[in-house]
């Protein structure tokens, strides 16, 4: 009987740690009073509106946000499951939010992309060290949901400058030489091209994102975003 009352407190105690973790690790918007990164705010959804951004609640962009407009980089408090939210300029309509987890002195770059139900925040940690050797940086990013969800890159010759480019996540980095990029996009699994675009006047010890969404008429863009 002492024994399975000894079992009975200590399931007792563990579920209430647990909980108390479970709800500790779920506490939104954990700010570190004393840390600071970096955040670039894409709108990369065509159909959107002019949009502000807020940060934990802390208004970064007050409106004026448009279709494939990109601030600089905004200095704010890091912490750990941070609200974005993209809201309709000069009003509280939410037009889509996510959660962001940072560590003090990196960069970010948070995206609006989608529509309707498909809308949706996306963020990725960007690499700010210039490239050597008169070399230019380059990433590419997948932010559409008119294309299979998993790509090839190739280069003009026919080589592949990205292997899988899935939907929603960030490509590696990788270096290439200035001047200019022929790009096409073709779907992973069939071969069948699904977008040709070219770069002009890459320039050396740049870095460049190009990033991939739909237009308002659902056409295909890639944009570019220069960061230093």
């Amino acid at each position: 009987m002492k024994t399975t009352l000894i079992y009975k407190k200590l399931f007792t105690g563990l579920a209430f740690f647990m909980a108390a973790v479970a709800i500790s690790s779920c506490k939104k918007n954990t700010i570190d009073p004393s840390g600071q990164f970096n955040i670039k705010v894409v709108n990369a959804a065509a159909t959107s509106g002019a949009q502000s951004f807020t940060l934990a609640n802390n208004v970064l962009i007050s409106g004026g946000l448009n279709f494939t407009d990109v601030s600089d980089y905004i200095n704010a408090p890091s912490g750990k499951n941070m609200t974005m939210q993209f809201k309709n300029a000069g009003t509280n309509n939410v037009y889509a939010s996510g959660s962001l987890y940072t560590t003090n002195g990196v960069d970010f770059t948070v995206f609006l992309a989608g529509q309707g139900s498909n809308a949706r925040v996306k963020a990725f940690q960007d690499d700010s060290g210039a490239p050597n050797n008169g070399q230019v940086k380059i990433r590419f990013i997948d932010l559409s949901n008119n294309v299979p969800s998993v790509l090839t890159v190739k280069n003009s010759s026919g080589g592949n400058l990205v292997n899988t480019l899935v939907r929603d996540v960030a490509s590696g980095y990788q270096y290439i030489n200035p001047g200019s990029l022929s790009i096409q996009f073709t779907d992973i699994a069939s071969g069948d091209n699904v977008g040709n675009f070219t770069v002009s006047d890459l320039v050396a010890g740049k870095i460049y994102t190009f990033y991939l969404t739909d237009a308002a008429d659902g056409s295909l863009l890639m944009n570019t975003i220069l960061y230093n």
